[in-house]
């Protein structure tokens, strides 16, 4: 059975660590629609539920790394990313860290990145935890929050993969079943498919 934590609301933002122990079930919103959309048709049905299609345009960003070093989602064209939003104080994120850290490197070979991106901390902050609990991928700062809001999140953890083309393909808001078939069925077809998929 999965696991559907939602931790916050746009509502509640600044009451993060009140709502540390609360899970409530996923809500089933999607992005405002944009003026570029893909066909996931070759993909129907191959998910269980877990993710649901994005529709809109992908927000492009540059964001630094832990070392400071500044990264553009650009730079990982060519490969299918997994771009997860996380903080330190969100008890579902640190759950799903070592699972999600399992399947970046099962598919590693094959082309597949995980990005996370932490929402809203310092790096006096992320860096110890991320010292003390490894995040098997590239670890960014969004420290004004600004990245979360343009991929219409509105929770935390959220989960959207990226396919080669740099087009977000697939979404969930709330904690990752990282065992689940359908998710694993996304990403086996996503890594499949050549990157010249148009934005």
């Amino acid at each position: 059975m999965h696991r559907r934590h939602f931790l916050h609301t746009l509502g509640a933002l600044g009451t993060a660590s009140a709502l540390a122990g609360t899970a409530t079930p996923a809500l089933a919103a999607g992005p405002a629609r944009g003026a570029t959309e893909v066909d996931d048709s070759a993909l129907a049905g191959a998910s269980g539920g877990a993710l649901s299609a994005w529709r809109g345009a992908t927000p492009a960003f540059t964001l630094p790394a832990l070392d400071g070093k500044p990264h553009a989602l650009s730079e990982w064209r060519g490969r299918v990313v997994i771009l997860n939003f996380w903080a330190t104080w969100c008890p579902p994120c640190r759950e799903e860290i070592p699972a999600m850290g399992a399947v970046a490197r099962q598919y590693r070979e094959r082309g597949l990145a995980l990005v996370a991106i932490s929402y809203k901390e310092p790096l006096a902050t992320v860096k110890p935890f991320v010292d003390k609990l490894p995040i098997d991928g590239t670890v960014l700062l969004d420290t004004d929050g600004a990245v979360y809001k343009r991929f219409g999140a509105i929770g935390l953890p959220a989960t959207y993969l990226i396919d080669r083309a740099g087009n977000a393909r697939f979404w969930r808001m709330g904690e990752l079943e990282w065992s689940d078939v359908g998710l694993h069925g996304h990403i086996e077809a996503l890594l499949t498919q050549k990157g010249n998929a148009s934005a």
